[in-house]
């Protein structure tokens, strides 16, 4: 899913050293992004007690290369009580985190369309998996939108623009390719003070027990002709990680 931030500067990873020429890209549908407003946005999803529990223990004092979240599910058990569980993702080139924080709720009415009206009350956890990452180091390259045929005429909305909830459709076809299906994806937009687009997407997908491979893509463009259609034609800077995982190892953390 991608989330619009406002008034943020874009925390954007720089693509690795040794970067390769720009790779051409192949003349496909434009697929767009169904954004949506989200006042916390990617990582910062996770409750903020959560991501200082984890940092304080300090499982992400580092830079991550890509990092995220799942929808939030709330819960309730037999008894009546309520929690919301938040999953998220977290990799840098020496780990990959996965985090379930469980936050206890507390239901205090009901609404007029009947659903319980719940805050977050005291206490939750937070579950961490961790696996060593080891392997070659991170490869970054420059991919380029192939320029119209001679001859066509640019317009405001491409033909066949199409909208999507899956943001790693905006990515070339080849990175698709070798990403493959995402076992997790998010997309960033960010507006900079001189105007137009920045534009984050990371994910990640586990190919097996012991492999991974992660993508972390960065692309911006100005106003001209528009905002759309110069992000739309932007280059994306693209880096690639496929590491090796290591055994699991569980730690539970109170928020």
């Amino acid at each position: 899913m991608g989330f619009l931030a406002r008034r943020t500067t874009p925390p954007v990873p720089e693509p690795a050293t040794g970067s390769s020429p720009p790779a051409p890209g192949t003349p496909e549908q434009t697929a767009r992004i169904r954004w949506h407003q989200s006042e916390h946005v990617g990582w910062n999803k996770l409750p903020a007690p959560a991501r200082a529990a984890l940092t304080r223990a300090g499982h992400t004092t580092g830079a991550a290369l890509a990092a995220g979240t799942w929808a939030p599910t709330t819960r309730r058990d037999p008894a009546g009580r309520y929690w919301r569980d938040t999953d998220a993702w977290w990799i840098e080139t020496t780990r990959l985190l996965i985090v379930r924080a469980r936050e206890t709720l507390i239901h205090h009415g009901t609404s007029d369309d009947g659903r319980p009206q719940l805050r977050r009350g005291r206490g939750g956890h937070v579950q961490v998996t961790t696996h060593q990452l080891s392997g070659p180091a991170p490869t970054g390259q420059r991919w380029s939108r192939p320029p119209p045929p001679p001859g066509s005429a640019a317009t405001q909305e491409p033909a066949g623009a199409r909208l999507t909830e899956r943001v790693v459709d905006v990515l070339p076809r080849a990175v698709q390719t070798e990403l493959g299906p995402p076992t997790g994806q998010i997309a960033i937009r960010h507006y900079p003070a001189h105007g137009g687009h920045h534009d984050q997407v990371l994910a990640f997908r586990r190919i097996s027990p012991t492999e991974l491979i992660a993508v972390a893509a960065v692309r911006e463009a100005g106003a001209y002709p528009d905002p759309d259609t110069a992000i739309d034609a932007a280059d994306w800077h693209i880096t690639t990680y496929r590491p090796q995982l290591g055994p699991p190892t569980s730690t539970e953390l109170q928020m």
